[in-house]
């Protein structure tokens, strides 16, 4: 919403309308004048009325409804055209009408007095003026006087009346703030709040807006704020100034695609917003649905916008790859809304959009295809509107966007909502060798690291799989191509894979021919050692035996040389 400004409330009252109660920081001036301005056709009258009639439910008190260009019984017609319920608060007396339009004579004459006006404001309820005053196109009135200075003086008439009388009035003037002169300059400058009301025409549709131009000791929004006309009424898109602190989650949700979620780095934020963008038939719609239904199966609930398909055309179609929404359908958490009507204007697609956010409470949306919204500033004011919204409840959602073609420099959304999303997952087209295969890449993931490969999107009854995509001399292989070079690097590793394995036979044959040598070698090795050792015990045992031989014979020589010695010495 445009900036704030001011800091000093005056007594006010709610017009109910509450996008306008935001902008001026409470409603209207209570006990003051009000003028709403604008063209022929803006909504003057109808914001006149609808606030005066809250303000009458509100307080339970009396309003009188004047107008300069209609009857009671048209003026009456139109406020029963909404569904405000009028006709009890004219049964119960609460609301009345009086007929101000000018006499014709008057209009010839250029004779006018304000006085009586005054006087059927006062006779107009049971205890004095009511509290509440509309007076509907005062300008007509205005006119028959031919000088400003008249009409000067019977404006600052109608002011000091309500300074001193205890009521609240809003008077509606065909006029702009742009334009020169006149009374409806004479009115702004008097009038203590000034309302203006802007219809243009862009792209072929219809935008509505909604100005605060002055507004007396009181804050209130600076600029044009778009509002809608619905059968409730006005209805302002406006926020809170000070909105709460949005939410800000690290929990993880799955996208429905096992892969995906890796690519991701485990899924989209909670909260976040996601872009799938592409050409027409590269599954954008299949994505978003998917994720739709893996979000429903955690129990979470749904929305899904669609403007291209009708509800049970989607069902139908994303059915043919294993994804079931009926089931969610059938148990409330998921809702979808077609929205085939092209002919309204991006304000009031977004505020359909927001009303079906409001009535189902999700957790989670879809809009389908988001680039319904054109270029231009207010479809992008809308879609940011729309984006800041969901981002404030924390809702995540998802967005798909069309392409006009297939091309890397096409790689913007046509609605520029890709520089607002936090994700933004590009689908497109491979066409090779006679085949057109559909791609995935992320452009951009705030926050997470990333897959920056392209993967080969696969559609078929078992669901939707994402597979590598090989790149080749620069070129990136899918279809056919990718199943053959699958092939060959199947042939070539099943190839490799038996060349491995025969060589590993032949080196368990040589091993085994190997450890048999070394048996029969073991074998003979211990068989010569046996021999050895036995040869080293003979020969200990030789050597042993011959010294005790040699020591016999020592001691045998020994003794034969002790007998002789002893004959000797006998012998005379």
């Amino acid at each position: 919403m445009a900036e704030t400004i001011g800091s000093i409330r005056p007594d006010k009252i709610p017009t109910g309308i509450a996008g306008f109660d935001v902008m001026s920081a409470g409603g209207l001036p209570l006990g003051r004048v009000t003028a709403v301005i604008g063209a022929a056709g803006t909504g003057k009258t109808v914001f006149a009325m609808q606030a005066m009639l809250n303000m009458i439910r509100q307080t339970g008190r009396t309003g009188l409804f004047i107008s300069f260009e209609q009857s009671p019984r048209s003026a009456l017609s139109d406020m029963n055209s909404f569904d405000w319920d009028v006709q009890r608060l004219v049964d119960a007396g609460q609301l009345l009408f009086v007929d101000g339009r000018p006499d014709p004579d008057m209009m010839i004459s250029g004779g006018f007095d304000i006085g009586g006006l005054l006087s059927a404001i006062e006779g107009a309820g049971d205890s004095g003026a009511p509290p509440f005053v509309v007076l509907d196109g005062i300008d007509a009135l205005l006119t028959i006087l031919d000088s400003h200075s008249a009409q000067r003086g019977e404006l600052v008439r109608l002011q000091s009346y309500v300074e001193s009388h205890p009521g609240t009035v809003i008077v509606t003037v065909k006029a702009s703030p742009l334009r020169g002169a006149g009374f409806e300059e004479m009115a702004l400058y008097m009038a203590d709040c000034v309302v203006e009301l802007s219809r243009d025409a862009e792209d072929g549709f219809s935008t509505r807006g909604v100005a605060i131009q002055k507004y007396r000791s009181s804050a209130h929004a600076q600029g044009r704020v778009a509002f809608v006309m619905t059968a409730s009424g006005i209805v302002v898109d406006a926020t809170n100034p000070e909105p709460p602190a949005i939410p800000v989650s690290t929990e993880r949700l799955p996208t429905g695609i096992a892969r995906l979620d890796t690519m991701l780095g485990g899924g989209l934020f909670r909260g976040s917003s996601t872009l799938l963008s592409g050409a027409p038939g590269t599954a954008k719609t299949t994505l978003g649905t998917r994720f739709l239904a893996a979000v429903c199966e955690r129990g979470e609930r749904a929305l899904g916008i669609s403007f291209d398909e009708a509800p049970k055309e989607i069902v139908r179609n994303v059915a043919s790859v294993c994804t079931d929404l009926s089931a969610h359908l059938a148990s409330g958490l998921l809702r979808i809304h077609g929205m085939a009507d092209r002919s309204a204007g991006p304000d009031e697609f977004v505020h359909e959009i927001l009303d079906q956010i409001r009535r189902h409470a999700p957790r989670h949306v879809m809009i389908d295809p988001i680039s319904i919204f054109t270029a231009s500033p207010s479809s992008q004011s809308a879609v940011r509107r729309l984006t800041q919204f969901c981002k404030r409840e924390g809702i995540t959602v998802v967005l798909t966007s069309l392409l006009e073609r297939n091309a890397t420099e096409a790689e913007s959304s046509r609605s520029y909502v890709s520089t607002l999303c936090d994700n933004w997952i590009h689908l497109s087209y491979v066409v090779n060798n006679g085949e057109r295969n559909r791609a995935l890449t992320i452009v951009k993931s705030r926050g997470t690291a990333h897959s920056n490969q392209v993967g080969e999107l696969l559609l078929d009854s078992r669901g939707i799989t994402i597979a590598d995509a090989y790149v080749e001399d620069g070129a990136v292989l899918m279809g056919s191509l990718r199943w053959q070079k699958e092939r060959a690097n199947h042939l070539a590793a099943e190839a490799a894979e038996f060349a491995a394995a025969e060589r590993a036979r032949l080196l368990r044959r040589s091993i085994e021919e190997t450890e048999r040598r070394i048996a029969d070698l073991s074998h003979e090795l211990a068989e010569k050692q046996s021999e050895f050792a036995v040869f080293v015990g003979r020969s200990k045992e030789i050597g042993r035996q011959e010294e005790e031989r040699r020591e016999e014979l020592s001691q045998l020589r020994s003794n034969a040389r002790a007998s002789h010695t002893a004959g000797s010495e006998e012998a005379p």
